[in-house]
């Protein structure tokens, strides 16, 4: 077994519990043995209500094990949502793939599916103002005209798209179907991707069980200015945010659930920090490894803040997620 350098603060430092990052510096200087595939997804989704129908891509990420002619052997599937100005094919596509491939090299962590999305319409077309500012035309709300109904393009479009396509347990692609496969999906998402983490949280709550937005704290559905730094951010008070939370939880109190959030330095999100304290200490939430019992986790890194740092942090969420 590799060891591993560990960030570590201690109860009281950021919250009353002690949080552990483990950086796994072979995902970047490492050369996998194991090699996996990228698959593209071609899908169609006309959920925004303005009579358009928008033709989208998405990327599968099958680890080296995957054989599409076993059908007995079941996948998890993780989603991962992109940050500002990024765009799916930036893991699926070139060098940064081979650190999904290290994440599994090792033997360390179950192998799953990673499917990488992307809010905009048209991330390409689009790739001049997506680079700049990050304002090209996108599902998350953060668009002026364009609902933010991503959550529906995912579970309407994307979902039935890629798990009816590979080895994973969904079996029936209906609204119910997807329900009673909750436990095998994940959502991910980075900056802007992780506050639309927090929105899947609230909107789409039924249909997964585990969710790691990465530095990027709850905006509810309030939309950001965008450009960024175009106008005021949104405030909040904590009960704005703990009423935003933990509405999905009571209208469907059947339903468990698992938050592992992260953060870098101290210098990322100290906003998230502070939102990630707050929900600890709320009732119904249990801090803590085990997902048989407890239901929030925050690992807090050293890390700047870049898109590109992000297999750092499925390194930790894999030894946690899909853990029953």
């Amino acid at each position: 077994m590799r060891e591993y350098r560990k960030v570590i603060t201690k109860p009281g430092e950021v919250l009353a519990y002690e949080t552990v990052f483990e950086e796994n510096i072979w995902l970047r200087t490492g050369v996998p043995e194991k090699m996996g595939t990228v698959e593209r997804i071609d899908y169609s989704t006309a959920v925004y209500e303005n009579g358009k129908t928008y033709r989208k891509t998405a990327y599968a990420y099958l680890p080296y094990c995957y054989d599409k002619e076993d059908k007995s052997r079941k996948y998890n599937v993780l989603y991962f949502q992109h940050g500002n100005t990024c765009e799916p094919a930036m893991f699926a596509i070139g060098g940064n793939k081979y650190m999904f491939d290290m994440l599994f090299d090792s033997g360390e962590l179950d192998p799953c599916i990673i499917v990488f999305i992307t809010y905009y319409m048209d991330p390409m077309r689009d790739a001049d103002v997506r680079i700049q500012t990050g304002g090209a035309e996108a599902g998350d709300g953060w668009t002026p005209g364009i609902p933010g109904y991503f959550y529906k393009e995912i579970v309407q479009d994307i979902i039935p798209a890629v798990e009816t396509r590979f080895n994973t347990y969904l079996e029936d692609p209906s609204d119910a179907g997807i329900i009673a496969t909750r436990d095998h999906r994940a959502f991910a998402g980075y900056s802007r991707g992780a506050a639309w983490t927090w929105r899947m949280f609230h909107h789409a709550y039924p249909y997964f069980r585990w969710y790691c937005p990465t530095s990027g704290g709850i905006s509810g559905d309030k939309p950001l200015p965008m450009p960024p730094g175009s106008g005021p951010m949104p405030t909040f008070t904590d009960e704005e945010i703990v009423e935003y939370i933990t509405a999905p939880i009571k209208a469907n109190p059947g339903l468990p659930f698992f938050i592992y959030a992260a953060s870098g330095g101290m210098s990322d999100g100290p906003w998230m920090r502070k939102q990630i304290k707050l929900l600890t200490e709320q009732e119904g939430f249990s801090y803590g490894p085990d997902p048989k019992k407890n239901n929030i986790l925050y690992a807090l890194s050293d890390y700047y803040h870049t898109d590109y740092l992000v297999p750092y942090y499925f390194w930790n969420y894999l030894k946690i997620l899909f853990k029953l």
